[in-house]
């Protein structure tokens, strides 16, 4: 190695795995925020310093030689305990500023929390919000977020999670497209409409609503999208009946429910962070602020407003009056 470890540069070794984690110069340079000739001449010089590749080029794709897999296990070790100094170093901090990093899916983060941080920010001007929309769960412990919202219980030990609220959802159309659809009293009745779907990655196949658990609900589908905010753009343009959270319903306006009677299976929402940053002062801050108002509207997520319930109307009602024949 030429009296010279590259083990020893954690630099160096961030780029190494920053490649093997994307699997390619352009992901690696996109998670570094590094263009990608940077990237590549920096693992050039890397192995030129190593003497040996550490990567094998498969046309874009990036996978690694026996040199790299070698170095593998010893640069995930150094990884870690490369964190836990940024972890201890941030759980020193007393001060109510810096960037704080918050992971949130859409809706969630961009009609809800966003909104509400800015009291947050009128509050504590110095501290920099950086909100990630994502469909993703971001990865705490490997400090791509500081904070996260998120659906469901987490797992992992090393989290601290705080149960929020309950999200409650239910069926959901414009008025535009209540006009001149079908009668709609029962779920049967959703066979005859057309209906607005979520891809989601949890999602199994063919099933497009908006949450993975979801029971198959009649009605043919004309619109799909990856994207929540796409679903709920398509029922506001009246393409058909979508399954959103009561809360966004809400929030969004425009919108009437429909079967109020059917209620999907509620989830809950927590709020989550790694345990050594309950000590950061600016993340504590930003955690609790966002617990409190959370709770503040607990029944807004729940229930959402009961005042947009559809009271459906029978098809000789909607037609117009027949006009009589002047004798």
């Amino acid at each position: 190695m030429h009296g010279y470890d590259p083990l020893r540069d954690w630099a160096d070794i961030r780029l190494f795995l920053a490649i093997f984690d994307r699997g390619s110069l352009v992901g690696a340079a996109e998670h570094l925020g590094l263009t990608q000739p940077t990237v590549g001449r920096r693992l050039s010089a890397m192995e030129n310093r190593y003497g040996t590749p550490l990567f094998a080029r498969a046309g874009r794709r990036m996978q690694l030689t026996d040199a790299g897999k070698a170095i593998l296990d010893s640069a995930r070790r150094m990884e870690l305990e490369m964190l836990a100094i940024e972890r201890n170093l941030e759980a020193q901090s007393t001060a109510l500023r810096g960037e704080v990093t918050i992971s949130a899916t859409e809706g969630t983060g961009t009609e809800w929390l966003t909104p509400v941080l800015l009291d947050f920010h009128r509050e504590y001007p110095e501290i920099v919000l950086n909100v990630q929309i994502d469909s993703r769960a971001a990865d705490l412990l490997h400090r791509e977020a500081d904070i996260a919202l998120r659906l469901g219980q987490p797992e992992q030990a090393q989290l601290i999670a705080r149960k929020l609220v309950t999200v409650g959802f239910g069926l959901y159309a414009s008025p535009a497209y209540l006009d001149n659809a079908p009668p709609l009293h029962e779920l049967d009745d959703l066979s005859a409409h057309h209906r607005v779907g979520l891809r989601t990655p949890g999602n199994r196949e063919l099933l497009f609503e908006s949450l993975p658990f979801s029971e198959t609900l009649p009605g043919d589908y004309t619109y799909v999208s990856n994207s929540a905010t796409a679903q709920m753009a398509a029922v506001k343009a009246g393409f058909g009946i979508g399954l959103l959270s009561h809360r966004w319903a809400t929030m969004a306006g425009q919108l009437v429910r429909v079967l109020p009677q059917y209620n999907a299976s509620p989830i809950d929402l927590w709020l989550v962070t790694h345990e050594e940053l309950r000590y950061s002062a600016r993340i504590r801050t930003t955690f609790d602020f966002i617990a409190e108002r959370a709770r503040a509207d607990a029944e807004l997520f729940a229930l959402g407003d009961t005042g947009l319930v559809h009271k459906p109307t029978s098809a000789a009602a909607r037609k117009p009056p027949r006009r009589k024949r002047s004798s």
